[in-house]
């Protein structure tokens, strides 16, 4: 194969990877691309439950021993990190009569073998009205062939909506 041939096969298949999601160099590191649309799936189900305030249906998609944490940067500069339990988010006493809605777009998905991870930016409302975009990350395992969440971290941003939004005609999961 010439070094044309093999320079434009190159451009094709890195094109190929980042239309896909998948990052430059993932399947060197061993990605298992068969596997993105089930971790999408799962994802694309805990958020439309955090949507629809379902604790039981959070609380069965996800590891009650997972870890989150939350990173907001504060007026100062500085960046205050919160950490829960996931089982925090599925209490009952936490149960609220606001409603919620979150999207997501434009995933990158990394999966080997029981493992995966999400990052995606995202924007949050609270009761019809933007409260915060930022960047959710997502840790996925794979238990009795079900994809749960396992732990996850997530920036709030509130004034990076506008560079953070989707361009029109992204794909804004999960469908309403």
């Amino acid at each position: 194969m010439n070094k044309t041939r093999v320079a434009f096969v190159a451009l094709v298949a890195l094109g190929t990877s980042a239309f896909a999601g998948t990052p430059p160099g993932a399947a060197s590191a061993g990605h298992q691309a068969k596997d993105e649309a089930a971790v999408l799936a799962a994802m694309d189900r805990y958020l439309a439950a955090v949507s629809a305030n379902d604790l039981a249906a959070m609380a069965a998609l996800q590891l009650p021993d997972g870890m989150t944490y939350r990173a907001r940067a504060l007026p100062d500069g500085t960046m205050e990190v919160v950490g829960r339990p996931n089982s925090y988010w599925v209490d009952p006493s936490r149960k609220d009569a606001r409603t919620f809605r979150e999207r997501y777009w434009s995933p990158t998905v990394l999966v080997r073998g029981g493992i995966a991870t999400l990052w995606a930016p995202y924007e949050f409302w609270i009761d019809g009205k933007t409260s915060h975009c930022g960047i959710d990350v997502f840790d996925f395992v794979k238990k009795d062939g079900a994809w749960l969440v396992a732990n996850a971290m997530w920036t709030v941003e509130p004034e990076a909506c506008a560079e953070l939004r989707p361009k029109p005609g992204t794909e804004i999961r999960p469908k309403d």
